[in-house]
């Protein structure tokens, strides 16, 4: 009897000493998507399961205002950045791509912006095989645009007419050396009469029309700067895809000053009398396979003569000249000459001395705060797709596509302090320019976003723009 009782003991004894051990076992080394499923969540920024892709991030922390520093959300112990990068090229398919490259992003502790899962930029090809795609389906004829005889005629009318224009415009920059830049600036608040227009984020739908969007929506605001805020009108992107025969189309532009040359030469209808017609109901942005069969472009018919309300009076708006300020990156496509070109040529103008780029941003926030928003055209990247809030800085992982070249509209710029930065020096310091991107509010946070200058001038950055005509 005793010997049972051992025995039956023994078996409790075992049974309990087994099961301990299996539930320590399970608490340790239970899949992660279950233990870690909010903390992932906020990672990723959407809610728990992968169907789901909208969602608020954390809220920002009182060190800096929410619209000077991203919200980063604690990293996760389950799942390092490191993990992240490396499984970068490891993804099982386009969606685990994505969620891995905006996890990596939004765990990264020193990160400047956060991300959140953009469905519509899920499965993007680089920017090789969408060159090769677009040039088989609706090609740049650029044999045409970029013609030799053509470029020549542009230099020669840039070096005639506007050469003189430019080196009184220069004056008018340089005589603002007395007087220090702000840390921070913005067009809206400069220019408050003219603030509905500059904040407009506009949608270039399912067509690669940001050149013709962006630069629209510049010239808009300087119109109605020049005017005081008396001549406010949205100029037409549309007539642009469809009437300069030289600007570009649906798949881009082969140089983002023809648009401004066509201002200044034959001018430009309001959106008003020549609306944008192109479809806006394929996302944000829409995916480049929509540009194969842009559904709303017409032949130019609509706004040659008359407007789409026959009641208005036709008014074209043209410039008095029209310029490339120059490029922030270290190599610059030389045709137009730029006004920092003809600045190096008169060293008699006083500007303040430095490097290229020193002089380029210098140029550009003298401009920004003399005459209003300037367009700049720049390299978009993968990540960039998915950009939330915060100060958006290319720190590329490895393995990123480059997926195409873009425009969007410059307002301003800033100063924040970095995440995580020790002491007060330059490196703990990141400046930025402020931008209004054209695919609609509903993409980041409001449709406009942050760009850090000291990356950006190691990237493709070039800036257009041009002094209307009243």
């Amino acid at each position: 009897m005793k010997r049972m009782l051992f025995t039956a003991a023994a078996i409790f004894a075992f049974l309990t000493t087994f099961a301990l051990i299996a539930l320590i076992f399970y608490q340790l080394f239970r899949p992660i998507s279950r233990r870690s499923s909010q903390s992932d969540a906020a990672a990723i920024g959407h809610s728990a399961g992968l169907s789901s892709f909208s969602v608020s991030p954390p809220p920002p922390t009182d060190a800096f205002p929410s619209t000077l520093l991203p919200s980063v959300p604690s990293p996760s112990p389950h799942l390092s950045p490191q993990r992240n990068l490396s499984n970068l090229h490891k993804a099982r398919d386009d969606k685990e791509r994505a969620l891995l490259l905006v996890r990596s992003v939004n765990l990264n502790p020193n990160s400047t912006w956060s991300a959140q899962l953009n469905k519509f930029a899920i499965g993007l090809k680089p920017l090789s095989e969408m060159l090769n795609f677009s040039h088989s389906f609706d090609p740049l004829n650029t044999t045409f645009m970029m013609a030799p005889n053509r470029l020549n005629a542009i230099e020669e009318l840039v070096l005639k007419e506007f050469q003189p224009l430019y080196d009184q415009h220069l004056i008018g920059l340089t005589n603002q050396l007395k007087d220090p830049l702000p840390v921070r600036f913005n067009s809206a608040q400069r220019w408050p009469n003219c603030a509905q227009s500059i904040l407009r984020v506009r949608d270039q739908g399912g067509c690669g029309s940001c050149w013709a969007v962006a630069a629209v929506s510049v010239m808009s605001d300087r119109i109605c700067i020049a005017s005081g805020g008396h001549l406010v009108e949205s100029l037409s992107a549309q007539q642009l895809i469809e009437c300069c025969d030289y600007c570009g189309g649906c798949t881009g532009a082969p140089n983002s000053f023809f648009p401004f040359l066509y201002w200044q030469q034959y001018g430009i209808l309001s959106d008003r009398c020549f609306p944008y017609t192109i479809a806006r109901d394929c996302g944000y942005p829409c995916p480049p396979t929509e540009f194969e069969h842009p559904r709303g472009v017409g032949n130019c018919s609509c706004g040659a003569k008359q407007c789409v309300d026959r009641q208005m009076k036709p008014i074209r708006y043209k410039a008095k000249y029209v310029y490339k300020l120059g490029s922030l990156d270290d190599e610059e496509n030389f045709f137009p000459p730029s006004l920092l070109q003809r600045l190096k040529n008169r060293p008699s103008v006083a500007f303040p001395s430095g490097g290229k780029t020193t002089r380029a941003l210098d140029l550009l926030k003298r401009e920004l705060i003399s005459h209003g928003p300037v367009m700049l055209c720049f390299s978009v990247f993968e990540g960039f797709m998915h950009f939330y809030d915060g100060v958006y800085d290319f720190d590329l992982l490895p393995g990123e596509l480059h997926v195409y070249d873009h425009c969007a509209k410059v307002i301003g710029w800033g100063r924040q302090r970095r995440p995580n930065a020790s002491g007060d020096g330059i490196n703990a310091q990141q400046e930025y320019l402020l931008l209004v991107n054209s695919w609609s509010a509903r993409w980041a946070k409001d449709g406009t976003f942050k760009m850090d200058l000291a990356r950006l001038a190691h990237s493709h950055s070039d800036l257009f723009a041009g002094v209307p005509l009243l």
